[in-house]
């Protein structure tokens, strides 16, 4: 039966992430408390009821879809929409439930929802090491788009406090069209058609901030004529690792200030609770690459993004 997830699911689900997941639970450090702390909002009669009028009027916010095969969690996918996108994650199978073709199964349930929330492309992504995997999203017509690297730095215990850098600032709303055209020519042509780059993705809703029970900030690198870089840095008690949103940096950007910039983030990151950051970057931003390296981050893994049209116009 392919149904919704249930509150009782949540314990398996995280289960199954943890133990099929080695590379990036390794890197990550998922903690299970406080995510089910947090996964337990979503039961609330505030949440719920939101999720309700989201789904009532056909725009629904996620999916989370479980395959149940006799009573038992056997495969499960989540999926997020935007207005052109259907994002696909987390797809995950029971090992002793494979090779039945239960991976297909949900990854269609996924595209079937895609197409009734008129969403004109299905994206998800794999790790190089998964070949499994995939091979089954390429016999589901699922074409890469983009390949990005993994960045980690292992340890804070050496970042000190944030620079001194009068060129760096925190982020304003205003600055976001100025970063997305330095952020598009280096963004490949085919994962723009799918996921376009613009000021939206620079920001992030409070309200997502606050049910994740997350923090985030973000900078800029401006000398007066508005921004040359930027990064953002997360942090959430789900994981040990935070996260930097892989830096924008105008080719005119000075290698010292880049320097500042990240040394902004990773002082914040450590003084919010995490032992590590991360990182994804495509392969084309060179200079974030580069300054990640520089930064003293080493490339964990690699991953595609793959996306397959849904046929609405």
């Amino acid at each position: 039966m392919l149904r919704q997830v249930e509150r009782g699911d949540i314990p398996v689900f995280f289960e199954l992430m943890s133990r099929e997941f080695p590379e990036e639970n390794a890197v990550y450090g998922w903690h299970a408390e406080p995510f089910y702390r947090i996964v337990r909002k979503f039961w609330r009669p505030s949440y719920r009821l939101i999720l309700g009028l989201t789904n009532a009027v056909g725009r629904p916010l996620f999916r989370f879809f479980v395959l149940d095969v006799d009573g038992t969690y056997a495969a499960s996918a989540i999926e997020t929409f935007s207005s052109r996108l259907a994002y696909v994650s987390s797809v995950v199978v029971a090992p002793e439930y494979r090779r039945r073709g239960y991976a297909k199964r949900v990854l269609g349930a996924c595209h079937d929802a895609a197409v009734r929330r008129k969403a004109r492309f299905v994206a998800l992504d794999v790790l190089d090491p998964n070949t499994g995997a995939a091979a089954l999203y390429d016999s589901l017509g699922y074409r890469t788009v983009s390949h990005a690297s993994h960045f980690v730095r292992g340890t804070l215990g050496d970042v000190g406090p944030a620079p001194v850098a009068p060129s760096v600032r925190p982020y304003a709303k205003h600055d976001a069209e100025a970063l997305a055209e330095i952020a598009r020519v280096y963004t490949p042509a085919a994962r723009q058609e799918v996921q376009p780059v613009g000021p939206w993705q620079f920001s992030v809703p409070g309200a997502v901030v606050n049910a994740f029970d997350s923090e985030t900030m973000a900078w800029v690198i401006d000398h007066g004529s508005g921004p040359v870089g930027w990064t953002r840095a997360s942090a959430s008690p789900v994981m040990d690792a935070g996260h930097l949103t892989a830096p924008v940096i105008a080719p005119d950007a000075p290698t010292a200030e880049v320097a500042e910039l990240l040394g902004t983030a990773l002082a914040w990151a450590k003084a919010h609770g995490s032992t590590r950051v991360v990182a994804e970057v495509l392969d084309e931003n060179v200079r974030a690459a580069a300054a990640l390296r520089a930064a003293r981050f080493e490339v964990a893994y690699g991953s595609r993004t793959l996306a397959r049209p849904t046929g609405v116009a």
